[in-house]
């Protein structure tokens, strides 16, 4: 049966299958004609016009001709990245007017997609058929490394049709643009770049990217937390890997639709996983096999790009639960150039909403061939030998994010320290020398930590050795760490190498309260994990090891905010971008997180004074504890605690690109 008979009883399918073979018809003669989207005006000026169908439905119009585009971002918040982005990642010329910033474009081609908003029709004389160049043009804009247009229009046709989706792509100009607009809260409205890759590997090239110019937020106030139409409650997986790259995944969970029923399910899930093979990249690949709801229906989904859609059997009342059981397998466990360890990480290895939906209890059951050794966050249920294969099995009963599993060749040592079990895993080579001291050191900050942030969250400690160098991660109870952090000196503060260990180890304990129990809704709060992670390391530095050493740090902060400033305010670090300057981005994104964040810090620290400093770091702890926090609730707590608002301060120097004076 092909595609085009699929049978009503799978609306999710037909939907998918109207959308991904959209129609163009017949092509007439226009001129003058406009189109409008809030912030975004088309002018087809002259050329050719048809219409463009999903099955029935007129959902839009492709062009060809000569046509203008003109572009304002209104936000206040994003204006000084618009003209950045506009500046070093594009060739627009940003243009600063009353109203924000103004961009703008000529296009020699137009797809115009809207849903929800009528459509003007077309009249004139017949023109030749566009037929030829649409399908060019759709060819080329399906390249784009992103979840497939017809996932949007899906969406809105079976879930929330009372909602306006428009979606426009251009090309011709002096830059390829995408631009959409979603009215479903939160209401986002963007433009970007479509880019070639940077990268000279064959499985990237074969992709287009896009690049940030503009998501500015429409009718609501992106200083309050985004609201989030689906949470995320409880995951329990079960995972089987070979000896090899493949595994199967069982994962059951529980999710809450919030504010509206819920016929649709719109989760990430990896799809594509790109590993280092030799010289070259490979793509890996994980497959959904089955999903089924508590009645064990087997339900509609769609997995493409990263994004998985589930078709509930019918709809969900809001705040009423609904259990998924997912069957996944695949190659997704990539072991890093060819090492006897994978991993998988923060990514989303199992279904998951965006961040502002997550806050799950985490239940794994975790086997695995011998000699590879597993570890999972929360407290040991059961490790065990059965046959040829490691046991394991762990649980954590507090609402989190980020939630991995890693197994590999490692020797481990655990040790209790004031009721906390600190389990230190170092790779391939036994090193008990490194065990010892590394455990020594994440005592000693816990112990640290708890005197102001409250008791650590979780009774069980991973700190896992990484065979790679430079870098620290810290997911629930865990922590990555690199071979530098196992050297024999760590503990010599006159060496530059030892300072940095010492602060990176203090920096990713510090996240087990800044991003694991307070949680960030979305990335604009991502300094509450790195910022805030960031000065506690140095407040550790200060007070257990070296004054001159934490002034140093503060120095480095200074020069890399002062870098990094112009770009944008801190809650849009992750929104910068530099055309074919990867090193440039990450350093800017740096800047603003790992530097500006802890300077803004200091500033406030200096004004209040270093006891009430820590006091309001405890209280924050204590307000937003396993819960999500936000930049304006804590200008209350601040509020509540000086009696003074602070929130011209934030507006000042976290909503904005000023900088405070030393």
């Amino acid at each position: 049966m092909s595609l085009l008979q699929t049978p009503p009883e799978k609306p999710l399918t037909a939907a998918l299958t109207r959308y991904d073979d959209l129609k163009v018809g017949e092509a007439v003669t226009v001129s003058g004609l406009h189109l409008k989207g809030p912030h975004a005006d088309w002018d087809l000026q002259s050329g050719r016009a048809a219409p463009v169908r999903a099955g029935d439905e007129l959902l839009g119009i492709f062009f060809e001709g000569k046509g203008r585009f003109d572009y304002v971002s209104v936000d206040p918040i994003e204006a000084p990245v618009v003209v950045f982005n506009a500046r070093k990642g594009s060739s627009l010329n940003p243009e600063r007017i009353e109203k924000g910033v103004r961009l703008r474009d000529s296009f020699d081609r137009l797809l115009f997609l809207s849903a929800g908003q009528p459509i003007p029709p077309l009249t004139g004389s017949a023109a030749a058929s566009l037929e030829p160049v649409f399908r060019k043009h759709r060819e080329k804009f399906q390249r784009i490394h992103a979840p497939p247009l017809a996932h949007e229009f899906a969406v809105r046709a079976l879930d929330t049709p009372e909602t306006i989706v428009l979606w426009a792509e251009m090309d011709g100009g002096r830059e390829d643009l995408a631009y959409e607009f979603n009215s479903s809260e939160p209401a986002v409205e963007g433009l970007v770049t479509i880019n070639k890759s940077e990268s000279r590997d064959n499985a990237l090239r074969k992709y287009l990217w896009i690049a940030p110019l503009s998501f500015q937020a429409v009718g609501w106030d992106r200083r309050e937390r985004p609201p989030s139409e689906l949470l995320l409650t409880d995951v329990d997986v079960a995972l089987e890997a070979t000896s090899g790259d493949d595994a199967k995944l069982t994962v059951l969970e529980t999710l809450v639709p919030k504010g509206r029923a819920a016929r649709i399910l719109r989760l990430d899930l990896d799809s594509i996983i790109y590993a280092q093979a030799g010289v070259n990249l490979e793509e890996r690949f994980t497959h959904v096999i089955r999903v089924t709801d508590e009645k064990e229906r087997s339900l509609e989904f769609d997995h493409r790009m990263n994004e998985l859609l589930v078709a509930l059997a019918e709809p969900a009342p809001p705040d009423h639960p609904v259990k998924l059981r997912f069957e996944i397998d695949g190659n997704f466990l990539v072991r890093p150039r060819g090492d006897n360890y994978w991993e998988l990480g923060i990514r989303p290895w199992f279904p998951q909403p965006s961040l502002s939906g997550q806050g799950y209890t985490f239940h794994a059951r975790v086997r695995v061939p011998k000699p590879f050794v597993p570890f999972a966050p929360g407290a040991t249920i059961r490790r065990a030998e059965e046959g040829g294969d490691n046991i394991l099995e762990t649980k954590v009963d507090t609402p989190v994010q980020f939630a991995v599993i890693l197994a590999g060749k490692y020797d481990m040592e655990e040790t209790v320290k004031d009721g906390v079990t600190i389990r230190v895993a170092t790779y391939a080579l036994d090193n008990p020398r490194a065990r010892k001291q590394l455990t020594g050191v994440a005592s000693e900050i816990i112990a640290y930590y708890k005197e102001f942030l409250g008791p650590f969250p979780f009774s069980e400690f991973n700190i896992i050795e990484i065979n790679d160098y430079g870098f620290g991660q810290a997911p629930p109870a865990t922590m990555f760490i690199t071979k530098e952090a196992f050297d024999p000196l760590i503990g010599d503060m006159s060496r530059l190498e030892a300072q940095q260990i010492a602060k990176t180890f203090a920096h990713e304990i510090a996240h087990q309260y800044w991003g694991i129990v307070v949680r960030i809704p979305s990335n604009e709060e991502q300094w509450l994990a790195e910022s805030f992670s960031e000065y506690c390391a140095a407040m550790f530095l200060r007070d257990r090891r070296s004054e001159a050493v934490e002034r140093s740090v503060r120095k480095r902060w200074r020069r890399g905010a002062e870098f990094a400033a112009e770009a944008a305010p801190i809650p849009l670090a992750n929104q910068v971008w530099i055309r074919d300057d990867a090193l440039r981005r990450a350093e800017t994104r740096s800047g603003l997180l790992y530097d500006k964040g802890p300077v803004v810090l200091g500033a406030l620290e200096k004004e209040i004074g270093p006891e009430k400093f820590r006091a309001l770091l405890g209280a924050i702890q204590q307000t937003d504890r396993w819960k999500f926090g936000s930049t304006k609730g804590i200008a209350g707590v601040l509020q509540e605690k000086t009696g003074k608002d602070y929130m011209p301060f934030f507006e000042k120097y976290y909503w904005s690109i000023e900088m405070p004076k030393d």
